[in-house]
């Protein structure tokens, strides 16, 4: 009976710790196309990626500590703005000492991740640290960015994007003992920085009646729905283009173009499955890519890895356990995708 009641607590702390986090909301989305990264840059030295399991496993923990800070912060520092705005709040009746508490373990397990980052080299955990501070500054008064226009899209997109990838590729080099061209750091920054400006541009996009009914100055708010969106369309999504060419370029392998190819053939077939049509930026719509960088792009490095190294499948394995069910409807799409091309072939 006791470890009955034991194993319900432990689940149901889990069952909290997790809503707390909000890890729906970024394991899959920010978490995945990391690792695509950290798998690519393996693959780069010509190296299998199974005799770094620890470090991929360190990392992704490392990782996921920031972005239950950053949920807790954000949720915790929003509770006023989104009562005027009429969103939940999971932080909301939540006592200071329990929010103190939480912020208190997180920063404590985030600066011993840093000390050893930095033991390891300065430049990791100078990208480590980097994200946290970055979004300390989104998020905190006085400084609070994210109500001071084209600043706070800045810090989100380097806090959620560009500082994790930095911090993968120097981890990597590091456990790899290879030294990482200077063009895969340009292309991967490149890329994330962009890839982050355009989300984080979504995302205020398709909150910005709630911002203006709360009386938040966001970019968009500032900036105007229209503008915004021609931002993202003409210049970031571009500079995101040319950046993951420069990549996929660099990483020269047959298995990532082929399954682009493939995430083309879907967007098409839903298009003329469904009407829906591909966005580069539109509010509370799919965009175009995402699907790709989150779950088609690091699974296509680990089959190509596979194929050279059969020992990287249990890497495989693992990746689709952790994150092959984030995105079960891109699967039911594929299947009709797939199923109407079969139609098609066989001239029906």
């Amino acid at each position: 009976m006791s470890d009955q009641i034991s194993t319900f607590s432990i689940r149901r702390v889990g069952h909290r710790l997790q809503s707390l986090g909000r890890a729906g909301e970024w394991w899959g989305y920010k978490l995945s196309p990391i690792l695509a990264t950290a798998y690519a840059t393996v693959s780069l030295s010509r190296l299998p990626l199974w005799p770094f399991l620890s470090t991929l496993g360190l990392l992704l923990l490392a990782l996921a500590i920031g972005a239950v800070y950053v949920s807790i912060l954000n949720d915790w520092t929003d509770r006023a703005i989104d009562r005027a705005a009429g969103k939940v709040n999971r932080l909301s009746g939540k006592s200071a000492g329990f929010v103190g508490v939480a912020l208190s373990l997180c920063i404590g397990i985030g600066l011993g991740f840093g000390y050893y980052f930095w033991s390891l080299d300065p430049v990791i955990s100078f990208c480590y640290l980097g994200a946290w501070v970055a979004y300390s500054l989104y998020s905190i008064p006085p400084a609070r960015l994210k109500i001071r226009g084209f600043a706070g899209v800045l810090a989100d997109a380097s806090g959620a994007h560009l500082f994790p990838q930095l911090l993968t590729i120097a981890f990597l080099s590091h456990a790899t003992r290879q030294t990482v061209p200077v063009g895969w750091w340009l292309a991967v920054g490149g890329w994330s920085l962009a890839c982050g400006l355009r989300n984080i541009l979504w995302h205020q996009l398709s909150d910005v009646a709630a911002d203006r009914q709360a009386g938040i100055d966001t970019y968009v708010t500032r900036l105007g729905e229209q503008k915004a969106r021609q931002v993202g369309r003409l210049l970031i999504f571009p500079i995101e283009g040319l950046t993951f060419t420069a990549l996929l370029l660099l990483m020269n392998q047959p298995i990532p173009l082929v399954a682009l190819l493939f995430y083309g053939l879907l967007e098409a077939g839903r298009w003329r499955l469904w009407g829906l049509k591909p966005e580069v930026l539109a509010p509370n719509q799919r965009i175009i890519l995402n699907e790709y960088y989150t779950l088609l792009f690091p699974l296509s490095i680990l089959i190509g890895q596979t194929l050279t190294y059969p020992a990287d499948g249990v890497l495989l394995l693992l990746h689709l356990l952790l994150f092959g069910t984030h995105s079960p409807q891109t699967w039911r799409d594929l299947g009709a995708v797939v199923r109407l091309m079969v139609r098609k072939l066989a001239g029906r």
